[in-house]
This record gives structure tokens, sequence and C-alpha cells, in this order.
């Protein structure tokens, strides 16, 4: 900042004291003598101009540099994002697991103890009975031996099934408690990543953000940089202009009084012979320019764009001008891939949050196959769809919507905008 102010007031210094050298000179002058700058006060004026031209090279390097850094880490910010979004689907899902592994365990834990209740109960009969007993009973209840020994074999078939019964539901409750353990270990892992990937995310916002305002810290300085030259340039070709002029001046001037003087003469002259004749002539030129006025952008969704393409454009369209939002998904701010997700959804489609999984999710494309509803996609590693890192909505004629990073909001724009897309797809 000390430097931007310094050079403001070296241009004001350079343009108050030729102001004031040039009123000077008018001063001291004869009204009818055209006032005209030295040729020193000039060189010295084309000096300033290349100073602040060199500094302003400077700058715009510089501002260059941030910028590409800029876009480096928003890159990373959207990479951990999409990180971020996929960590969370997943500890969801895990989470679910978690749930009905517990419930199988509950269910295999009631299994386990109905069966152990029903031999029980049977063990205590026959305790009570004690063998003998029980063999007494079911020799009066048959018909013969054969019967009694049929009676016996069904007996101990069913004490066996019963046996097994019980291992069979203590080895399904300890099957299912480990399912449970092993469900909840996922869950709490998944946290851990999701809560990782939220600081990582966390991080990659600071960073982003510290340069975006470096940036703007750096076009303010190019602004002020800019002004400065265009007052010095502006102050070299008034004084130049004002020399040519003054000397233009000068020189009619003194071709006016020449001829005056032959006229003078030959009045006399002609006066003394009895004739006499004089005259003279001037012209004057101009000049002038011409501005260049950008084509228009097309607005609002193209003609051959119909049916679930139509009412997916439509929605993208009635988002124009909201706020980007890390992780927004509408409906009153988005990011790149929240915008998509919803405009998908207006088309009748489902897809995922991340962008990422949106493209694995889509068929591929070419570029010479993109029209209005398609998704482009921008990556760190353009054979690698797991770098992706940004997306926007393709609306026809190199032209895209897109919400493109903290600070903006969703926007037209053309589709080279971020440089060239890395993958293509439709849903």
């Amino acid at each position: 900042m000390r430097g931007r102010g310094h050079g403001r007031r070296a241009t004001l210094v350079t343009a108050t004291v030729l102001t004031a050298a040039l009123l000077g000179a008018a001063a001291h002058a004869d009204p009818s003598t055209p006032v005209i700058p030295g040729q020193g006060t000039i060189d010295r004026a084309k000096v300033d101009v290349r100073d602040r031209q060199t500094a302003a090279d400077r700058i715009q390097a510089a501002l260059d540099a941030a910028s590409g850094h800029l876009h480096a880490l928003q890159a990373t910010a959207g990479l951990a994002a999409e990180a971020y979004d996929a960590a969370v689907a997943q500890a969801a899902t895990a989470a679910q697991a978690a749930d009905e592994a517990r419930a199988r365990a509950s269910t295999a834990l009631d299994a386990q103890h109905q069966a152990e209740a029903r031999l029980g109960a049977f063990a205590a009969e026959m305790y009570r009975q004690g063998p003998d007993m029980a063999m007494a009973v079911a020799l009066l209840h048959v018909g013969s031996l054969h019967d009694y020994a049929v009676r016996r074999q069904v007996q101990a078939n069913y004490n066996a099934a019963e046996a097994l019964a019980v291992s069979g539901a203590r080895q399904a409750t300890k099957d299912a408690a480990a399912a449970r353990q092993k469900a909840d270990q996922t869950v709490a892992d998944q946290r851990r990543a999701e809560a990782r990937a939220q600081s990582a995310l966390g991080a990659a916002r600071a960073a982003a953000a510290d340069a975006q305002s470096q940036v703007a810290g750096i076009q303010a300085q190019q602004n002020t940089l800019v002004q400065q030259l265009a007052a010095a340039q502006g102050i070299e070709v008034g004084l130049e202009r004002q020399r040519e002029a003054g000397l233009a001046e000068l020189a009619a001037q003194q071709a006016a009084a020449r001829q005056a003087a032959a006229a003078a003469a030959a009045a006399s002259a002609a006066r003394a012979a009895g004739a006499g004749s004089g005259g003279g002539s001037a012209h004057a030129s101009s000049g002038g320019g011409a501005t260049w006025t950008p084509p228009s952008a097309p607005v609002g969704p193209v003609p051959y764009a119909e049916g679930a393409v139509r009412l997916m454009l439509n929605y993208i369209y009635a988002q124009l001008g909201k706020p980007y939002v890390w992780g927004g998904a509408g409906p009153d701010v988005f990011d790149c891939s929240g915008l998509a997700m919803r405009g998908l959804e207006a088309g009748g489609w489902s897809f995922p949050h991340p962008a990422q999984w949106q493209y694995l999710a889509m068929r591929s494309l070419t570029y010479n196959q993109l029209r209005p509803g398609d998704l482009v996609f921008w990556a760190e590693d353009g054979a690698n769809p797991h770098t992706i890192y940004h997306e926007a909505v393709y609306i026809g004629n190199d032209r895209i919507i897109q919400a493109p990073h903290p600070g903006g909001v969703v926007e037209q724009q053309s589709l080279w905008i971020n440089g060239t897309p890395s993958f293509y797809g439709r849903p």
C-alpha cells in the first residue's frame, strides 16, 4: 500500500510541476507568443511513462502468477469438497449397515433365549421324574416294546435337535454380534474419515480465500498503476501536442509577419510605382477513432431442447444469480455439483452430489457430441475422473451455466472460462 501511495503522489507532483511550468511560461510571455514546452520537459515525461509502464508490467506478471495460484487452490478445494461429500455419503451407508447388523443380532439373541428356555424346561422335567420314572411312564403308554423303542428314539432325536438349535442360535448370536461390532467399527472409521475430510476442506477453503484476497489486492494495485500510467501518458501526449501546436503557431505567426512585411514593402513599392497586391492562405486537418462493442451472449434455453432436458435447463436458468456456497444444494445456494444434481432431478434423473460420482454414473461423450443439458467436468488429471474438481451444465453455443467459486454466483459463461474441459457426460 505504501508503494501505491508513493506512485500516486509522484504522478501528482509530475503533473503539478509540469502544469506550473507551463502556466509560469504563459504568464511571463507575450500574450501573442505561443507556449512551447521544451524538449527536456517532454523527455522527462517520456521517462515517467516508461517507468510507470515497467511498474504496470511487473504488477501484471504478479497478477498472472497470483491468478494461477488461485486457480490451483480452487481446484484443490474442489477436490477436498468432493472427498468430503463422498465421506458423508459413505458414513451414511455404514450407519445404515450398522443398524441392520444390530437388528440381526437382536433377532438371533431372541431365538437363542427361546431355544435355551425350551431345553431348560425339558431338562427340569427329566430331573424331577428321574431317568427310571421317565422310562416307566413311557412303558405305561406304549403297546409294545417296538413302540417304546421308537418313542425313545424320537425323544433322543428331539433332544439332539433342541441342543443343535441352541448351539446354532448361539453361533448366530456370535456372528451377528461380530457383524454389529464390525459395522460399528466401520461407522467409527467413516466418521473419522468424514472429520478428516471436513478439516481438509476447511484448510483448502481458507487457502483459496486467502489467495482470492491477494488477487483482489494486486488487482487494486494494478488499477492504480493503470490510472497513473494513463495520467502520465496523457501528460506526455499533451506536452507533445502543445509543443507541436506552439511551433506550428509560431511558424504561422512568423510566416504571417513575413507576408505582412512583404505586403507592406509591395504596397510601398506600388504606391511608388502606382500599383501593388498581396495575399495568403491557410488550411486545417482533423482525425477520429472507433470503439469495438463485444457481441452479446445468448440468453434463455435454446429452442431445440425438449422433454426432460428442457425441464432441466429451465431449472438451471432459474438459479442464475444465486450465491455459491461450499456443499450448497439449493434451493437458495449452490456449489457446482449441487447445482447439477438439482437440475438433473428437475429433469427426472437421480444422481449423487459428488461431481466425480455423477460423471462415473453417466455416459461418456466427446466435445463434438455435446448438446444442451450435457455435463462438462474439469479434473487435475485428464485421464483420471477421480481427480474431477469442478463441473458445469452445457447450454449450447459453447456456453455453460456454472456455480463458479466462493464469492461468485450462478452465472452463464464461455465453455472455455475454466480451461479445456477434461470430461463430458450425458445422463
